[in-house]
């Protein structure tokens, strides 16, 4: 029969403490912090492979793909009723090839996405119990529809918008008759527009727009492992709108138009994980929340005897106090 007297357990030769930790997962091996940094540079490793297996596959169709960024400023150009082509100068010598590498390697990044993906949840399914492992193959599914659901709406939507407000904004808008009107606006502009720079500026919300419309799903993953509630989320809902302005101005060109185009969605899908949460992992329901313990009845009737013993013992204190009293009072001067 099992004891836990340590004395026993000492005479039985086993002096070891009793473990009262929560088992972990059944795979679970321990693992020191270098242990864990040798693993993450593992999966970083096949990370980059994978990207550099989709830059690869990407330069050889470089040309269509940079036609394909362009078609967003086309359309902008027309839109605003300006004349000739929207053509793109090239002012460094080695601006082109610069230009190309970027294009392939963004387009990498894409078909690199579920690597990147299976790379990430490997790294952490070492934590993970058998039936949360099984989820492999939907996180992987549903990353790739949402870094693609992204970069889709910033290619559909927030490229046109933005590329469009900046050429109109001098060229027949309210805003530049306004200025003009007043002797502030520039008449007669002639864009120049340089090809880096906007190939830049095209690919780099892309990416931002695809990798934050990957929110909804890490909240769910995260829901799905007990680790937030939609009250984790809602109770600090205050700070997370105005880091979310913050990301969307570090990730967005320096114009307001792009930032705020991004802050937008993404507060709309913060408040979608919130319901996404909620699903997955509703939090603890009042059915699921113990019964306090009883706490033991007060007994007036032993205070009352204890009060009572105490008045007592008070008396005896103040009748021996006067009987010392009256013994020095009786003794006279020899």
């Amino acid at each position: 029969m099992a004891t836990d007297d340590p004395n026993v357990r000492a005479l039985a030769g086993n002096t070891s403490e009793p473990d009262d930790t929560e088992p972990g997962p059944e795979d679970d091996v321990a693992m020191s912090f270098w242990d864990h940094v040798g693993e993450l540079r593992r999966r970083l490793i096949s990370t980059v492979l994978g990207i550099l297996f989709g830059f690869g596959v990407s330069w050889f169709f470089v040309a269509e793909l940079l036609e394909f960024l362009k078609r967003p400023l086309r359309a902008a150009w027309e839109a605003a009723g300006l004349t000739g082509d929207a053509k793109l100068q090239v002012l460094e010598i080695q601006g082109a090839l610069m230009v190309d590498i970027r294009v392939a390697l963004t387009a990498g990044i894409f078909i690199a996405g579920p690597v990147i993906a299976y790379q990430l949840w490997q790294f952490v399914s070492p934590g993970l119990y058998r039936r949360e492992k099984t989820f492999v193959i939907p996180f992987v599914l549903f990353s790739m529809i949402m870094f693609i659901s992204g970069a889709t709406f910033a290619y559909l939507y927030v490229l046109p918008y933005v590329i469009g407000w900046l050429l109109q904004y001098n060229q027949g808008s309210w805003v530049a008759k306004t200025l003009i009107e007043h002797g502030i606006g520039h008449q007669d502009v002639a864009y120049q527009l340089e090809l880096s720079n906007y190939v830049k500026g095209s690919t780099r919300i892309l990416l931002a727009f695809a990798a934050v419309f990957e929110f909804p799903l890490v909240a769910a993953v995260l829901a799905k492992l007990e680790i937030i509630t939609h009250k984790t989320l809602l109770h600090y809902w205050k700070v997370s709108v105005l880091g979310i302005f913050v990301v969307a101005a570090f990730l967005t060109p320096p114009e307001p138009v792009s930032q705020l185009l991004m802050a937008g969605p993404m507060v709309i899908l913060f408040f979608a994980s919130v319901i996404v949460v909620y699903i997955i992992n509703p939090g603890v329901s009042q059915d699921e929340i113990p019964d306090a313990p009883d706490l033991p009845e007060h007994d007036d009737h032993d205070d009352h005897d204890d009060h009572d013993d105490h008045d007592d013992h008070d008396d005896h204190d103040d009748h021996d106090d006067h009987d010392d009293h009256d013994g020095e009072s009786g003794q006279g001067p020899a």
